[in-house]
């Protein structure tokens, strides 16, 4: 199993996938544990969120290892997955002060400038992320909107949003994203093992992805329990499924008129089979495979 799982679950569970790692008052039981978790929240927008537009600030490898054995980290799902998650999540909602939440992707704001819904988020109780970060900021507001009253940035920020946001929205937005081209990503912002989001992104803007590929932090985004395999004798070479590669594990041959997939370059995302209008692609677990079974 994965290093998250080795830590953080049980010999049977995927870490994401254990119930218990969905509830706040079960990772922090206690009021010290609680209030110790808040004051990090509150450090974490104090020293990053005001400084998202200094690329030498983000871009510091020994600051982003610093967070990564923090507890921030993510890892790849497949849509499958996901769906899986997203009923764990609305479970553990009916059990704590929570809801599931449709937020705009921070990659995509500090990158383009673009507010995109794209993420879902879940596992912090109402009351104290009300309290914390989407009810008040520190200082006089976001920098990168001139200082703009958090009121009236919130009111900006969730119009379409939908929030709450029920199981069969979640669902629905999912296979929307993935049609689009996303990759899925299940993550903890820092209060590891807790499961906070699944973050839909890409190449171009995923920070967590890109934390990994510039800078070698692998736990900020670990590959998935899955890698891709395709049946030579279904695969007609079409090619669709190397449109959706984007970690440059597939390679399509016009001259051999074979694609094959590079399982140690895999992330197990799932977006290539789901393109294949063949069934050529199969998703099998990478535990199972001796040269990937390591590789994470």
């Amino acid at each position: 199993m994965c290093d998250i799982c080795t830590k953080h679950s049980n010999r049977d569970k995927i870490w994401y996938l254990n119930y218990e790692n969905y509830l706040f008052d079960k990772i922090f039981p206690t009021p010290e544990e609680q209030e110790k978790a808040k004051q990090a929240m509150i450090s974490t927008f104090s020293d990053t969120e005001w400084r998202y537009s200094e690329p030498e600030f983000v871009r510091s490898p020994e600051f982003l290892q610093d967070r990564a054995n923090k507890g921030f980290g993510s890892q790849i799902i497949t849509r499958e997955e996901c769906m899986d998650i997203l009923r764990v999540a609305e479970e553990a909602t009916k059990r704590e002060d929570s809801m599931i939440v449709v937020g705009h992707c921070p990659c995509r704001l500090v990158i383009d400038g673009v507010r995109d819904y794209c993420c879902i988020g879940f596992g912090m109780p109402v009351t104290m992320s009300m309290e914390i970060a989407y009810g008040r900021l520190p200082r006089e507001g976001l920098t990168e909107f001139g200082g703009a009253e958090w009121r009236e940035l919130r009111n900006d920020l969730r119009k379409g949003a939908k929030v709450p946001l029920t199981l069969t929205e979640a669902e629905e937005l999912m296979k929307e994203w993935e049609k689009k081209g996303l990759w899925h990503l299940v993550m903890s912002r820092g209060r590891m093992p807790l499961v906070e989001a699944i973050c839909n992104c890409e190449r171009r803007y995923c920070t967590y992805y890109r934390h990994r590929d510039h800078y070698g932090i692998k736990e900020y985004c670990l590959k998935g329990h899955y890698v891709a395999r395709i049946d030579p004798l279904a695969c007609t070479n079409c090619g669709a499924c190397v449109e959706q590669c984007q970690f440059g594990a597939i390679h399509s041959s016009q001259i051999a008129g074979k694609t094959n997939i590079d399982i140690l370059k895999c992330f197990g995302c799932g977006l290539c089979r789901n393109a294949c209008a063949y069934d050529a692609i199969s998703l099998v677990p990478r535990v199972e495979i001796p040269a990937t079974r390591n590789l994470w």
